[in-house]
């Protein structure tokens, strides 16, 4: 019986960790070059879009730190904070802990915001991490 249900709980455990290592559910057009978004900080343009901080690590310049996207309490945290957004307004997130392609934060932030509806979301395009990718090439920080 215990055996059982170290089974159950172990091969559980595997499903859930799989779920943050999965293939991103974004394509390229929808990841934002660190360029365009840093412009758009400078030069506060018209299209500057909303900020979420979905990790651990420091805050880019107008963002928002949402918490850990692997949080349980994530997605009604980011529907409290968007409650009176357009579905239409355009979202860039990044968490920036280690390579967006990698980080277990991205995916289910990015999949929580198209499941409520924000279809304008993009993934910051950090490579490697927010240091070498931004803070490293000067782009705005808080």
């Amino acid at each position: 019986m215990v055996m059982k249900i170290i089974l159950i709980l172990l091969v559980s455990g595997l499903g859930i960790f799989s779920n943050y290592f999965q293939a991103p559910t974004w394509k390229k057009e929808q990841l934002m070059p660190t360029v365009e978004l840093s412009t758009k900080i400078k030069t506060n343009a018209k299209d500057k879009p909303l900020i979420f901080n979905v990790g651990p690590m420091e805050n880019i310049k107008g963002a928002v730190a949402m918490g850990a996207g692997t949080n349980i309490t994530f997605a009604s945290r980011i529907q409290s904070a968007l409650a009176m957004e357009s579905k239409a307004k355009p979202i860039v997130i990044y968490c920036g802990c280690c390579s967006y392609a990698s980080c277990p934060n991205i995916k289910p932030a990015y999949d929580a915001l198209i499941s409520l509806g924000f279809k304008n979301t993009r993934v910051l395009e950090l490579p490697e991490g927010i240091k070498p990718d931004w803070v490293a090439k000067g782009f705005p920080m808080e």
